[in-house]
């Protein structure tokens, strides 16, 4: 009868230990879950709030979609025509630029003749004159007078060389006038765009270091993972040790008992 009190002690006692193991490995569980949570919360906060903000000014916007992870820069109507203006301007001076720049002695050339309907007439002026001069004297056809219109046709053709040289000169200026004139409005094209650009600076600076804050965010997610593994995994050999240990206590207290020797006496003389 106390052997079976001992055995019924025994089992009780296995019980509460396995229901202890139990209850301790669960509640080990459910914290490593509550704080593998608030790690993960933590995280998706934090990278959230390290996303670029939304940024307006008198000059233009800075606009970020969180759910698509896109940013949209736009300037301010008013230096959206600015920009506008810029670039086609400077589209005209290109078309200029290139219409002179593909010959630029033919556009020399161009220049010569415009100057050349101005001193026409003073050229032919300078001929009608010494002509009348040399009739005047009688030696239109002689050869002092010929000698003379030499001289005059030698000095207007000088004039008309040194002229050429000149428009060639002119020519390379109005081209290169043309293209800087090209350059500075894309310049000022360009140059407009960067107020958007500053802005959304402006937004990633507030909303912080984005690559920062996500690596440290990924990696609190990842040590929570892991520490919820560990939880799991201690949990579960708990377990098994009361298991273990309860199947190990029934297993020893029904061996069995060992069989006692019987001693039999014979009769003397038999």
């Amino acid at each position: 009868m106390d052997r079976w009190w001992d055995i019924a002690g025994q089992v009780i006692g296995g019980g509460l230990s396995w229901l202890g193991a139990r209850d301790n490995a669960d509640a080990a569980l459910q914290a490593s879950q509550q704080s593998a949570d608030a790690i993960t919360a933590a995280a998706r906060e934090a990278t959230r709030a390290a996303e670029p903000w939304s940024i307006g000014s008198l000059g233009g916007t800075a606009q970020f979609d969180d759910d698509t992870g896109t940013g949209l820069l736009n300037l301010s109507p008013e230096l959206a025509q600015v920009y506008q203006g810029a670039l086609t301007r400077s589209g005209l001076w290109g078309e200029q630029a290139l219409k002179y720049g593909l010959d630029p002695f033919e556009a020399a050339n161009t220049f010569y003749n415009q100057q050349q309907e101005y001193y026409q007439p003073q050229e032919d002026k300078l001929r009608t004159d010494l002509e009348t001069r040399l009739l005047a004297q009688g030696r239109l056809g002689s050869t002092g007078g010929a000698h003379n219109m030499g001289q005059l046709e030698e000095a207007i053709g000088q004039g008309q060389t040194q002229r050429r040289t000149q428009a060639f000169s002119q020519a390379q200026s109005l081209i290169n006038s043309l293209l800087g004139r090209e350059s500075g409005d894309i310049a000022t094209a360009t140059g407009l765009l960067d107020i958007p650009l500053q802005l959304s600076n402006v937004g990633r600076g507030i909303g912080g270091n984005l690559g920062g804050v996500a690596a440290a965010g990924l990696k609190s997610r990842a040590d929570a993972a892991q520490n919820l593994s560990a939880t799991m995994a201690a949990g579960g050999t708990g377990w098994g040790n009361a298991l273990t240990g309860l199947g190990g206590m029934f297993t020893n207290n029904f061996e069995r008992p060992k069989q006692q020797p019987i001693n039999i006496t014979l009769p003397s003389g038999t």
